[in-house]
């Protein structure tokens, strides 16, 4: 075996004290005894230790090195590197031994969680006290073309009940006329009218028509913080 890992941190825990020099770093144990030293040589991005063992007077020693060198120890002491980066490291380290990859992906917990950009939203638990007193609305384009001509779907959720309803539109600029529809329908076939309507900032739902539509009815328009679109609905 010509390379291992060695934990610095686990020399520690050991009882080792360890004594960085400019030329390196020497570890002592219990007694004040110097009985390894490390020798830095760098190679490329990667610093590579080469060591001697100055003193060995433990009658059964515990290795403290890897055998092989294996993927999961790779990337984790070496800071959750890329897979490619590992790949490179037999190639551009002398005498390195070849690392072996695992046959399935994978999944490192601590590297998922560092590439989150936000953490994951709770389920709220208020919900609207009636129906049709908030009305959650969004707009979905078609992956293709309708038979007859669709190529957008607007939304309508009420948060009361989690009723659902759906239309369809040509343009994006007809969503102002779809929200007039559907609330005058519900208006005259029930009892309820809608209180507010919760949606994003985007231009369909800002335009004069629907803004004006919304205040002569009463109706309050709620919008989303902008990227957040856990909030509507």
């Amino acid at each position: 075996m010509t390379m291992h890992l060695l934990s610095t941190e686990q020399l520690l825990q050991f009882g080792l004290s360890i004594e960085d020099t400019m030329d390196g770093s020497i570890f002592h144990d219990l007694s004040g005894d110097a009985v390894l030293s490390i020798l830095p040589n760098l190679w490329g991005s990667i610093q590579v230790v080469r060591t001697c063992i100055i003193k060995n007077n433990v009658p059964n020693p515990m290795s403290l090195v890897t055998r092989y060198l294996d993927y999961e120890t790779i990337h984790c002491q070496l800071g959750h590197i890329s897979d490619e980066a590992i790949r490179h490291i037999s190639g551009n380290i002398e005498d390195a031994e070849k690392i072996c990859f695992p046959n399935k992906k994978h999944i490192c917990c601590d590297c998922t969680l560092g590439k989150l950009h936000q953490y994951s939203f709770p389920e709220n638990p208020k919900h609207s006290s009636e129906t049709l007193r908030l009305i959650h609305s969004d707009l979905l384009k078609l992956p293709t073309l309708s038979y007859s001509k669709y190529k957008w779907v607007i939304t309508f959720l009420d948060d009361y009940s989690s009723y659902y309803r759906v239309a369809f539109l040509c343009k994006k600029s007809n969503a102002a006329e779809a929200i007039k529809a559907v609330f005058q329908l519900w208006s005259n076939t029930t009892s309820y009218s809608v209180k507010c309507l919760h949606t994003d900032n985007r231009g369909e739902y800002m335009t004069l028509e629907l803004q004006s539509f919304l205040y002569e009815q009463g109706i309050v328009h709620k919008t989303s913080t902008p990227y957040v679109y856990q909030q509507n609905g």
